[in-house]
């Protein structure tokens, strides 16, 4: 029986996938982090070409992008616009089969490029914008929350296919999107174990003293949405126990210092870091022991996946999508806080610290080990693309036959037909290529 997979084969078919994004690197948090690991997930299948498309990226960024088989192409500047506007502007000759939204800032330029490059449109979503401006500090953050989340909402609605971010993401966005009958075009992407930080081998020398670790954006503004005061007040009330701070903006370290001398972390328990890049994270997660993420609300919450990636022990907020999928991996739900008292961290604190260090991290492997197992990048992508390969279907004619037509620029690259009359077969053809 003749397949999807062998007839796009016999024609060599490759789908074309841009995404749009800030930066390479991941200094300006999880939206660029997902960004990279989907891209470099995403072009594991030999059929599938993958392309970023940034403002700027160095000749190392480049590189390295190469290394994982990805083009990083450079829009053209446009004076008069935002750095990040730019990128509604992509090469007339770059083609694409489907083009990578992202929220708010990495959303809205799709909806020119799926017109001018006449491809479909896949907008993923990793925060909840409303919800977040519950605990903001800047001035009105509840509305401008709500102003982001219609946006949000918008976006979604006009794109041809919503990918949330972890399982609590992909719920509100369900919901959201449940009036204008779009809710069967939202699907869920949780992330896996970061293979980066899985190399991290962990000494299990037992230490004379303990430290905790919690990093993310330092901004005022973001402060006692990630838990950082939580976090600050369960570490005072242990002895001997350090707290590690990663995130300081740049000339912010004595400022951000302050609210934890303030919240009662003894100066010589206190280390306050700027942000750092990924190898130099390789390394931190060598000198600590434990990985906080207290965050009062967490679309996913990145932070936690990468400590444990790492092979530490993690203590993690269940108001975040991260902290509900691992409730969901055996022993996970011990991991999770469902409380915002730091009396309660503190004693999940002590609990882990009680234990022998190898003991602790012999539990951690396990840990990672049944979360791998069961958050798979490699399955996960797979589906997607098949969410893809369906989007570039065309049409079923009343002779049950499928016909699919791919759509590159502004011309049809090719056609497929399969004698089933289910759409959803083509699915084969991701299935034929996988990694």
């Amino acid at each position: 029986m003749a397949s999807c997979s062998r007839q796009i084969q016999e024609r060599d078919r490759t789908i074309k996938v841009t995404i749009l994004a800030s930066e390479w690197g991941s200094s300006k948090g999880g939206l660029s982090t997902i960004n990279r690991e989907l891209a470099i997930q995403l072009a594991k299948f030999p059929n599938v070409e993958v392309t970023f498309f940034l403002p700027k990226c160095s000749h190392e960024s480049r590189k390295e992008a190469q290394h994982h088989g990805i083009s990083l192409v450079e829009a053209e500047r446009r004076p008069g616009y935002e750095e990040l506007d730019w990128l509604s502007f992509p090469p007339e000759h770059l083609e694409m089969d489907v083009v990578v939204g992202h929220g708010m800032k990495l959303g809205k330029q799709a909806q020119v490029i799926c017109n001018s490059h006449k491809c479909r449109w896949v907008q993923l979503v990793h925060t909840d914008p409303e919800e977040l401006g519950m605990f903001k500090c800047y001035e009105n953050p509840i509305s401008k929350g709500e102003q982001k989340h219609h946006v949000e909402v918008e976006l979604c609605q006009m794109a041809d296919l919503v990918v949330g971010v972890g399982p609590k993401l992909t719920e509100a966005f369900l919901t959201y999107l449940s009036w204008c009958k779009r809710d069967q075009d939202v699907v869920e992407l949780t992330p896996g174990v970061f293979a980066d930080f899985a190399c991290v081998e962990q000494v299990p020398v037992k230490r004379k003293h303990f430290s905790v670790l919690i990093f993310g954006r330092g901004d005022s503004e973001d402060f006692e949405l990630k838990g950082f005061d939580i976090a600050a007040r369960s570490v005072a009330a242990l002895p001997d126990i350090s707290l590690v701070f990663v995130g300081a903006p740049e000339g912010k370290h004595d400022g951000i210092a302050k609210r934890f001398l303030d919240l009662g972390v003894p100066a010589n328990r206190l280390r306050v870091r700027g942000y750092t890049d990924r190898e130099a994270l390789k390394r931190l997660f060598c000198e600590v022991d434990l990985v906080l993420m207290p965050s009062r609300t967490e679309g996913f919450g990145l932070t936690g996946l990468e400590g444990l990636s790492a092979g530490l022990p993690v203590i993690v907020s269940k108001n975040s999508g991260f902290g509900e999928v691992l409730s969901n991996v055996p022993h996970g739900s011990s991991f999770v806080i469902d409380s915002e008292e730091p009396s309660a961290w503190t004693a999940a604190i002590k609990n882990i610290w009680n234990k022998d260090r190898q003991l602790r991290l012999d539990e951690a492997k396990v840990l990672c080990d049944s979360y791998r197992k069961r958050y798979s990048w490699s399955e996960q992508c797979k589906k997607l693309l098949e969410k893809m390969v369906r989007l570039l279907e065309n049409r079923q004619d009343s002779s049950g036959r499928l016909q699919i037509s791919f759509q590159e620029g502004a011309e049809r690259r090719g056609t497929a037909t399969e004698d089933r009359t289910d759409s959803g077969r083509c699915a084969d053809w991701i299935s034929h290529n996988a990694p």
